[in-house]
């Protein structure tokens, strides 16, 4: 049954490709016709409700593009339902094209020899955007993305950060409902990025736009997404708040405190310390199993006074690299 809460809803849907078999040399692949198939996504169901900021994880080669092509619409499912808004993407193209929003960081929807200023206000003719909406939408991302300085420059003269900053504008020119964005900031400089970013989160603020990321850059994933769902081998292998991912996998965590007075030795059950500044600075690798952090701090503030406290805990990407390769508890 379709949800009324979710703008997308996946049940089971695979995509599968036959592979010509290349065993037994060069003329019997040129010349057989045998051929095996090949998953790209298999068998997996999620959802996405209004207004909600996901995360789509994996490995290269997991199946996060091919499901993104799916709900855009490009390709069609082997098997299984999928729905956005309530539609089939592929039977209702059109339609979805006016409610959706995509970005592909190796891929651009921007005329090549025009200004983008031109390409926008062509988009503006496409999409049938009303003028209130039109210079509502560029005057905010003029405001975020620094188009001023680019607004008359050809695309292919354009860097790799100016350029998918367009891309970025051109996809939310029309007010998308759902907004795909596969890659957005790679390559980019810190600069780019930060903007980037800023403004998809205004996006959401303002409009409510649900957003669904894919990127390699876990300071993406960080900064802009409230939930995780990490697809590995073609299967759905997590799905859950980035919270509760971190609840789940974060092992270790590093407990830094600066001190009173120096102390020689400090012996903590679950916590490996390390001192510098003859004993007036110690860190701890706690493994969180067999303590907390909080119990590291309280026991030190037994012993002497903490003047100073930083807790470091384990980076997103160490976590998702340990899932990548031990596979989910």
């Amino acid at each position: 049954m379709i949800s009324v809460e979710n703008i997308v809803q996946i049940e089971n849907i695979s995509r599968e490709y036959k592979v010509a078999k290349r065993d037994g040399g060069f003329a019997k692949f040129i010349f057989s016709r045998e051929h095996e198939i090949v998953y790209a996504v298999r068998n997996i169901s999620f959802s996405v409700a209004k207004g909600e900021l996901v995360g789509l994880l994996g490995p290269n080669g997991s199946g996060k593009s091919t499901t993104i092509k799916m709900l855009s619409g490009i390709i069609t499912p082997s098997a299984g339902k999928l729905y956005v808004m309530g539609n089939d993407p592929f039977k209702r193209r059109k339609h979805n094209a006016y409610n959706i929003g995509v970005v592909f960081g190796q891929r651009s929807q921007l005329w090549w020899d025009l200004p983008i200023g031109d390409t926008f206000y062509l988009l503006k003719k496409i999409y049938k955007i009303s003028d209130e909406t039109y210079k509502q939408n560029l005057n905010l991302s003029k405001k975020y993305l620094d188009l001023e300085s680019i607004w008359n420059q050809p695309v292919r003269q354009l860097s790799l950060g100016q350029r998918m900053r367009a891309e970025i504008v051109a996809a939310i020119l029309h007010n998308p409902k759902l907004l795909f964005l596969d890659e957005p900031t790679i390559g980019l400089d810190i600069v780019v990025k930060h903007q980037i970013r800023e403004f998809i989160l205004k996006l959401n603020n303002d409009y409510k736009t649900t957003v669904i990321l894919t990127s390699h850059d876990m300071k993406d994933i960080e900064d802009i997404c409230k939930k995780i769902i990490l697809v590995d081998k073609g299967r759905v292998a997590i799905d859950c708040h980035i919270d509760e991912l971190k609840q789940m996998y974060n092992k270790t965590a590093v407990v830094k405190l600066s001190l009173s007075s120096a102390v020689s030795n400090i012996a903590i059950l679950g916590a490996r310390g390390m001192s510098e500044l003859g004993g007036r600075q110690w860190s701890f690798l706690v493994d969180k199993s067999v303590t907390t952090t909080g119990r590291v701090v309280f026991e030190v503030s037994q012993i002497a006074e903490v003047t100073e406290l930083e807790i470091i805990e384990q980076a997103m990407e160490d976590i998702l690299h340990d899932i990548y390769k031990n596979g989910v508890r």
